[in-house]
């Protein structure tokens, strides 16, 4: 479940994490599941469908958002703007940024945006799953995006496995030398806890990461 400690603040968990107060109860695991669904839906990929204001950036304003899905699901006839900054606040991978009267998603976008207000990476390496047989053309021709607006890579070569992992059983991870990278001008920016996003990585930045070993 989905709560609100008046001291600690919003928590997933039957009590506070910190002092194990009860609080404020705001969703079950079933309404989360559904609630993330539709908002990383919209956010990510079908504003227009929802009739959402969305600027360049991918800035939606959180009222009208909870008016629009109230409007197209009667079944969140119950939803605030508080259960949405609950979500973006207590999400483990950090799918959403919240300012203010306002909130985005933060990656994994098909729709077109301007990514370039999100915090420049600092990572020495990042990291991209592919399938062996993706892996010598990639390694020679770069990475470029695919199914998403963006190249998305990860911080850490166990988070590239993982999400290699839903297409593959055994992903090959390649290495990007984002210092290097950075040092040339590439924009790569920070997005969720794991995720970077670039728009496209040269293959002079990329080697794979088994042979580093």
């Amino acid at each position: 479940m989905l709560g609100r400690c008046p001291e600690h603040g919003y928590y997933r968990a039957e009590r506070c994490p910190v002092c194990e107060d009860k609080g404020k109860f705001l969703m079950s695991d079933q309404e989360i599941r559904k609630l993330g669904g539709t908002v990383t839906g919209i956010l990510r990929h079908f504003p227009e469908q929802f009739g959402i204001r969305m600027d360049h950036h991918g800035w939606v304003n959180l009222g009208a958002l909870v008016d629009a899905i109230k409007g197209e699901r009667l079944n969140f006839h119950w939803l605030r703007t508080e259960h949405i900054v609950a979500l973006a606040e207590t999400d483990d991978k950090g799918r959403y940024e919240v300012d203010g009267d306002w909130v985005r998603a933060t990656y994994a976008h098909t729709i077109d945006l301007d990514l370039s207000d999100l915090p420049r990476s600092d990572a020495d390496e990042l990291y991209y799953p592919v399938t062996r047989e993706e892996a010598d053309l990639i390694v020679e021709t770069g990475l470029y995006p695919s199914d998403r607006a963006k190249v998305h890579l990860s911080r850490t070569r166990e988070k590239a496995m993982e999400a290699g992992r839903v297409r593959t059983d055994n992903p090959v991870i390649l290495a990007i030398d984002a210092v290097r990278a950075r040092e040339d001008g590439v924009d790569i920016r920070r997005a969720g806890r794991d995720v970077c996003v670039a728009d496209e990585i040269d293959a002079e930045y990329l080697s794979l990461a088994d042979e580093q070993q």
